[in-house]
This record gives C-alpha cells, structure tokens and sequence, in this order.
C-alpha cells in the first residue's frame, strides 16, 4: 500500500512539474515577446520548423489561387501566368519567409512596436496598445502527446510547441487559409 502511495504522488509530482514547465516556457516566451528581446524569443522558437510551415502554407495559397485564376480565365496567358507563378512562386516566398522569420528581423519588429501602456499610447488613436498575453491566445489546449501541445486562439490561428532538448519551443504555427489570403491579398477580404 505503502509503495503504491508513493508512486502516486511521485507521478502526480512528475505530472505537475512537466505541465508546470510548459506554462513557465509560455511565460518566458510571452517575456521575451514584451521586451523586445530577440535573443529569448529565439530561445523559445525553432525557427526552421517555423519556417518550413509557414512555406508550405503560403506555397499552398498562392499555388491555389493561380490554379483557380488559371480555370477562371481559361486563357493562354492565364495559364503561362499560372505556370511561370509554379515555378517562381515557392523560391519567392522561400526568400520572403526566411528574411522576416528569423530572430533579427523580429527583434527588429518588436524594437519598432507601439509603446507599452502608458507610454503615450493612448493619446494617439485612443487606444490603449495590446499587451501578449498567451493565457488568453490560449481559447483552447490541446495535448498531443507527450512531447507536444497546441494553443489555438479563437479565431483559428494554433501554436504547436515541442519539448525539444528539454526545452518547450515553438514548431508549428497554423494559419487558417482565410486569414492567409488576407495577409497575401488585404483588398479583397470582402470577396474572399
């Protein structure tokens, strides 16, 4: 009985200590974020898997969008346009993609940001700049499995984080293609 009890409690502290770990990673991250401070944001962030995601998910829209162009025209030159869109769009957005996600170009984003609350932010707009806060990114949690987890916001983007060399990182960041398509194409949210 006596043996049974203390694995319990040493599983139930196994438990708490890894999801405690987690939560302490979103934290620095989320520090890191609010600082301004590349070098933990790097910390936290594997950057060529983030990357590669984000390819693959722009490569897909875009390649997409030609296709569909291609149908709806049914013209030669839509089609050349489609084609020569086949061949250079995904070395276009691979050059795109590795220059701004890297830990340089987001320090240097995060270094020009809106000031912090109470740093005249209010009297330009009237509105009080957003502060992170991954507590409430986080609409819902979801454990992969034990060495992954996924924080989803409301409105669909998700954050995949890995335990890699023991250390919780961003892998994965999951846009919904609507949202993508206004990125790539802001004039035509309302046709979208």
């Amino acid at each position: 009985m006596r043996r049974a009890l203390i694995a319990v409690f040493a599983l139930l502290a196994l438990t708490l200590l890894y999801a405690g770990y987690a939560f302490l990673s979103l934290r620095q991250l989320e520090a890191g974020v609010k600082a301004g401070d590349a070098a933990a944001i790097s910390d936290h962030v594997d950057f060529p898997a983030v990357r590669a995601s984000i390819k693959e998910q722009l490569s897909a829209i875009v390649m997409s969008r030609a296709l569909d162009e291609a149908d709806k025209h049914r013209s030669a030159g839509a089609r050349l346009g489609a084609g020569l869109l086949a061949a250079i769009g995904p070395a276009l957005i691979d050059t795109a993609v590795d220059r701004f996600v890297s830990p340089a170009a987001i320090g240097a984003l995060l270094a020009r940001r809106a000031p912090a609350a109470g740093g005249g932010g209010s009297e330009a707009g009237g509105q009080e700049p957003k502060e992170l806060d991954l507590r409430r990114f986080a609409h819902r949690f979801e454990l992969l499995s034990p060495t992954r987890f996924r924080i989803t916001h409301k409105d669909g983007v998700a954050i995949v984080f890995v335990l890699a060399d023991w250390t919780w990182k961003v892998a994965d960041i999951r846009i919904p293609p609507d949202i993508l398509k206004k990125i790539l194409r802001p004039d035509a949210g309302e046709r979208l």
